[in-house]
């Protein structure tokens, strides 16, 4: 027995919304966290992330073998227009420290930079929509196209197949979630989080503070001295935690959140927004604007849950709201100074490239590294590694050297 649904559009603003609220606890709507992980100084969202495609993939692949009928949304595999989307994306995220997502979430963090960095973003989806029907822009997403895959085959075929190779996934993922460290010579969330008597040395748990420094810098609201759960939000490393072992797996919550979001709609996405709103706004008579109309979802309201989820949870949660306050994350603020004008232009900049190398490739963050790899889509493994390739290049190009425990 087959057992399928699909929910109406506007479900999308809750499931974006709980997206959103775990992903604003994890702390990548502070623009600092993905900046010193282009460093390779801070690599938190690798361990995150990790978690969330191995859990969603065996999740997926085991309830589709057992009938579950998913809105599956691999993306097709174009090798050369990914790679050149993925090299341009990870230039992007190195310059802005945002990605599609963590743009809204920002914004509903009240953070002033987001401004500068949604209308980066919409000049960069603008400028894939003119190039898309150039033969430029034809040649790169028809050449070497073989459609889509995923490791198990063509997408939606050999379930059960794709359930035991999601196995061996998962044992990968956790693997690096594990033993790859968040700062050089220290060890990762996971190990720190399933660890009570580990111990931090000195130079670590001064990383650790600066991180929780970091994320709290420029709120509005200051947390006092009894306000326990904003505490333990932003300093989840802390031995003594409440909420340790939420904030270590916040990344499994968010894959299973994924697959949920599969089985009642699509998968989640959260660039194509940005080419929908130009396409209505300023070109609807362009090829892409018209495929965007034709096949666009709920990503419009899952980027108004996000932006919403991000909000309520920095005012009632974490604490982090800035109201708009002036502020320049350290990263950027070490190697260019505390100048805004000179932030607002990177950060306008940097997510012009990430919109426009996104769209290139056909997906984002979200679409591609979230719940493509937890696809084991072909597509998104591409987009994944060349992505990190090229964000860890520039980001040593823009900031130098990182440091670390030792």
């Amino acid at each position: 027995m087959t057992i399928s649904y699909t929910a109406a559009l506007w479900i999308g603003i809750f499931i974006g919304a709980a997206i959103g609220g775990f992903a604003e606890l994890w702390g990548i709507s502070n623009s600092d966290i993905l900046l010193r992980l282009s460093k390779w100084e801070d690599r938190l969202f690798i361990n995150c992330i990790a978690i969330a495609i191995g859990v969603g993939a065996v999740a997926l692949y085991g309830l589709a073998a057992l009938g579950v009928s998913f809105h599956f949304g691999v993306k097709p595999i174009y090798v050369i227009g990914v790679a050149l989307g993925a090299v341009i994306f990870g230039s992007g995220i190195a310059l802005s420290g945002y990605v599609p997502g963590t743009e809204w979430m920002a914004l509903g963090e009240g953070r002033r930079e987001a401004v500068y960095a949604v209308a980066g973003g919409l000049l960069g989806a603008a400028a894939w929509t003119i190039l898309y029907q150039t033969p430029a822009g034809q040649w790169l997403v028809n050449t070497d196209n073989y459609g889509e895959l995923y490791l198990g085959g063509k997408v939606g075929t050999n379930l059960f197949d794709g359930f035991l190779i999601s196995i061996a996934w998962l044992a990968l993922m956790l693997m690096v979630a594990y033993f790859l460290p968040r700062y050089k010579g220290g060890k990762s969330c996971v190990y720190i989080g399933t660890h009570s008597d580990y111990k931090m040395p000195p130079p670590e748990l001064a990383m650790h503070k600066e991180a929780t420094e970091t994320l709290i810098e420029g709120s509005s609201m200051p947390i006092g001295p009894r306000d326990k759960l904003a505490r333990n939000a932003n300093e989840h490393w802390a031995p003594n935690n409440d909420l340790k072992w939420m904030l270590t797996f916040v990344g499994a919550f968010i894959g299973l959140i994924v697959v949920l979001e599969m089985f009642l709609h699509q998968i989640f996405g959260e660039s194509t927004t940005y080419s929908w709103m130009v396409g209505y706004l300023w070109l609807p008579s362009y090829n892409y604007s018209k495929l965007v109309f034709a096949t666009v979802g709920w990503e419009p309201f899952t980027d108004i849950g996000t932006l919403l989820g991000a909000f309520l949870v920095s005012i009632f949660v974490s604490r982090r709201f800035q109201a708009f306050n002036y502020w320049v994350p350290r990263t950027w603020k070490k190697r260019f100074g505390p100048n805004e004008l000179k932030r607002a232009i990177g950060v306008f900049s940097g997510s012009f490239l990430v919109l426009f190398g996104a769209r290139m490739a056909d997906g984002c963050a979200s679409g591609h590294i979230l719940s493509g790899d937890l696809q084991m889509a072909a597509s998104s493994i591409e987009f994944f590694v060349v992505v990190a390739i090229s964000l860890l290049i520039v980001g040593r190009i823009l900031y130098g050297k990182s440091k670390g425990v030792n």
